[in-house]
């Protein structure tokens, strides 16, 4: 059976001492033409990994040509003269690649979401800046607690910013927070990539569902302390004095959160942003567990 390109290339690669592996390594990153390859890609990395960098990067026939171009650069004219002969012999198509060619060209390929575009665009950070973007997203006070991404993967951070701020809104968090630590290319891939998946949120707006109307029916039933809320809310001219004392004067607390519920309502996202706030200062476990749901 044929050799794919992939195999090539990791059968070039194994032939490599640590040495020239290292060399390649440095001369793949040094060079300056597009496009070109992260060192958090390739620096550690196995030699598989090194050749799925290398194919996803310049796609198989070229990557084929730039690895020849950098074994002969190191002095290692053997291997690239064997693999550019290889190269001219029947490969075979993968059945995988084949799959994902014609669901791309029937339409059928699975939509991208929020979560994978984090995920990929995280994975492409260094450990330094992965660990700075999440210090950044602690920093914003506007929902995510240290605790809920301290020592945590890219997976797990992803899930956390798409619980707590929709999955329009992570992107542009993700996407401000990346310009904040001077990751501008990142940010700049991953708007476009939110723009072409019809994920981008050109504005600070959203049509989502706010999280205290996506929740109403468990806080509801779970905030027990309104007494606290109701003074913060009045002394944020959220709610009038007379409305104050009418829900003070309701039982049970669910009774007092309906009645609430109404001026929130009225007083648009800005308000329901500020009660957001208040039942994080006061209710913290109640909404870091609805927050994971």
């Amino acid at each position: 059976m044929p050799r794919s390109i992939k195999q090539l290339l990791a059968e070039t690669l194994e032939d490599l001492t640590q040495n020239n592996l290292d060399k390649f390594v440095f001369q793949l990153l040094d060079r300056s033409e597009e496009p070109r390859v992260r060192r958090c890609r390739v620096e550690g990395k196995s030699r598989l990994d090194i050749v799925d960098v290398l194919v996803s990067t310049f796609t198989e026939d070229k990557a084929v040509d730039v690895t020849a171009e950098i074994l002969r650069s190191i002095g290692c004219n053997h291997q690239a003269e064997t693999l550019s002969a290889l190269q001219a012999e029947p490969v075979q198509v993968q059945t995988e690649q084949l799959s994902l060619h014609m669901q791309d060209l029937l339409g059928e390929m699975p939509p991208k979401t929020a979560k994978k575009l984090l995920c990929n665009k995280l994975e492409d950070l260094s450990a330094e800046n992965f660990k700075r973007f999440r210090t950044e997203l602690v920093d914003r006070k506007d929902g995510v607690r240290m605790i809920q991404v301290e020592g945590k993967d890219v997976l797990e951070v992803s899930e956390v910013m798409v619980n707590v701020y929709t999955e329009r809104n992570a992107l542009k968090v993700a996407e401000e927070i990346l310009r904040e630590i001077r990751c501008e290319q990142d940010a700049d891939e991953l708007a476009e990539e939110a723009k072409k998946a019809g994920l981008c949120s050109s504005d600070g707006s959203s049509d989502e569902e706010h999280f205290v109307d996506r929740h109403r029916d468990e806080l509801i039933q779970r905030v027990t302390t309104v007494p606290s809320i109701l003074d913060k809310l009045l002394k944020a001219k959220v709610i009038q004095a007379e409305t104050y004392d009418e829900i003070m004067s309701l039982r049970p607390a669910q009774a007092q959160m309906r009645r609430l519920y109404r001026d929130i309502g009225g007083g648009g996202r800005s308000a329901k942003d500020l009660f957001l706030q208040i039942l994080k200062d006061q209710q913290r476990f109640l909404i870091d567990d609805l927050m994971k749901n």
